[in-house]
């Protein structure tokens, strides 16, 4: 089975933790069929990417490479910043449509998968009705829960949802959105990511907290993700001040990742006064992301939306205690034995929920063991098994249609 794979949140070359959920996906389906992948990314005039590097940094990535052993391609399509959202779809449908129906010339694949229901699965299905393949969309989170409610995009979307032969959500919570648009329950199923053991594992806490520099004695809140307003990262700010008010408890934040609000949240930790009890450490390398997990008392993301974000399994395979939002499959993930759900938005049920899991006596090993069946591997035979019975289907209505 040869299938191609389409989604812009997809790592490059110029950004290695681009979407790296997405590449363990398909490094872990190819034991499982013959893939490649097709990365849509926006172009960016050549004055532009030379002058802001830093803001466009995959401005000057090939339009072929490999990622691991994986081949992708990188369509380029039209985006102007901040209007004509709703356009996505149709400025990349063309340059999307021309690389598939050559490849399709060349390699002759069997079903489009696309990850990230708008633009990408938009277009796929447009692009699959036209080279006459099969396509399974998956929905990521917002994708479907925040672009749903946007009326251009959400009638796009729907399109695609009845057009797509199969369809693939992270939680359960996404399937109930998407069957809530009048699409049959039938045709959703549920995969959940997985997460690499070998590199989120249980460590020596005090072994790795001398190994990045946290002195002994330390309250250490962890939270790695991206600093803009879904993230809700001013929440956990807000929070922090309430706790180090409680002076039950010296709680220090470690924020791993970067973002356009990082100067707007290091100003407000200055301005509530706790700016000495915050490290912005920036982007870090996805092999070190555990250390940072194991070395958290708690881990924390207080996001206002999510699908089923990796963080969160990741945090928990390495035997760490999660304070998470009650939002998207969160709620599905978190339990008594892990952890605590905190109310959106909520500074001050969150800092309650932190202060209770900060003086709570975990059992690390128990902890791991709630996200033991979350693996790379289930993940990518379930994906199979989706793909197989899609085009299973179509065969047997081919059968049906002749006789």
């Amino acid at each position: 089975m040869k299938v191609l794979l389409i989604s812009n949140a997809f790592p490059n070359s110029a950004e290695p933790v681009r979407g790296i959920f997405t590449y363990q996906i398909a490094k872990a389906l190819q034991k499982k069929c013959d893939i490649e992948v097709v990365a849509p990314l926006p172009w960016v005039p050549p004055f532009l990417g030379k002058k802001f590097r830093s803001q466009y940094p995959h401005a000057n990535v090939l339009s072929k490479e490999r990622i691991g052993d994986i081949q992708v391609y990188h369509p380029r399509y039209l985006v102007i910043p901040k209007v004509l959202g709703f356009m996505h779809s149709i400025f990349m449908f063309p340059s999307l449509f021309r690389l598939i129906k050559r490849l399709e010339k060349e390699q002759h694949f069997d079903l489009i998968n696309a990850h990230w229901i708008f633009p990408d699965g938009v277009a796929a299905t447009w692009v699959g009705k036209m080279v006459k393949k099969p396509v399974v969309l998956t929905a990521l989170g917002c994708d479907i829960n925040f672009y749903s409610t946007m009326m251009l995009r959400r009638l796009q979307i729907s399109s695609a949802l009845r057009h797509a032969n199969g369809i693939t959500v992270k939680s359960s919570s996404l399937k109930r959105r998407i069957t809530e648009m009048n699409i049959s329950e039938e045709k959703v199923t549920v995969i959940s990511n997985g997460v690499d053991p070998t590199l989120f594992r249980i460590m020596g806490k005090q072994t790795v907290r001398k190994m990045l520099g946290i002195k002994e004695g330390k309250a250490v809140i962890v939270t790695v993700c991206t600093l803009d307003e879904v993230k809700g990262t001013k929440y956990l700010i807000d929070a922090l001040k309430i706790l180090k008010d409680r002076k039950a408890i010296q709680p220090f934040l470690y924020i791993v990742g970067d973002g356009p609000l990082k100067k707007t949240l290091f100003s407000q930790a200055k301005l509530l006064g706790i700016a000495e009890n915050i490290y912005f450490l920036g982007k870090q390398p996805y092999k070190d992301i555990p250390f940072w997990m194991n070395a958290a008392d708690v881990f924390c993301l207080p996001s206002i939306r999510e699908g089923c974000p990796n963080v969160i399994i990741e945090s928990l395979a390495c035997g760490t205690p999660v304070v998470a939002s009650d939002v998207g499959a969160i709620p599905e993930i978190i339990c008594e034995k892990n952890g605590a759900i905190s109310e959106s938005r909520d500074p001050v049920n969150l800092s309650d929920q932190l202060f209770l899991a900060l003086n709570h006596a975990w059992n690390r090993s128990e902890i791991r063991n709630t996200v033991r069946p979350f693996t790379w591997e289930g993940c990518a035979e379930q994906y199979a098994c989706a793909y197989s019975e899609v085009l299973s289907k179509i065969k047997e209505s081919s059968i049906s249609e002749n006789h």
